[in-house]
């Protein structure tokens, strides 16, 4: 990893964070997964399809959340190997 993909993974990293702190977003995903869970549960016992059709979206919001906890983690880890690529010039230039 170069160091400008890192710094570029460190910012959208920041935009993620600051996503998954937003009140609306969080709001939002409790919301939908209330309201999917409660038609789930109302669902009539023969609809196989809506249940179906339910359980995909909430695996879809699960996906979006990891989606973006993804993000998140590659820019720690972009910062970790920005950390040590810093390191690594600071020990070259004492030689």
């Amino acid at each position: 990893m170069n160091e400008g993909k890192a710094r570029e993974d460190m910012a959208r990293a920041d935009k993620a964070e600051a996503v998954l702190r937003n009140e609306i977003f969080i709001e939002s995903f409790e919301y939908l997964e209330n309201e999917f869970t409660q038609a789930w549960k109302q669902s009539a016992l023969k609809d196989t399809d809506a249940r179906e059709r339910l359980y995909m979206l909430c695996q879809n919001l699960d996906a979006l959340k990891g989606y973006i906890h993804k993000v998140v983690e590659d820019g720690k880890m972009a910062k970790a190997t920005l950390q040590e690529l810093h390191n690594r010039q600071q020990f070259e230039k004492r030689k």
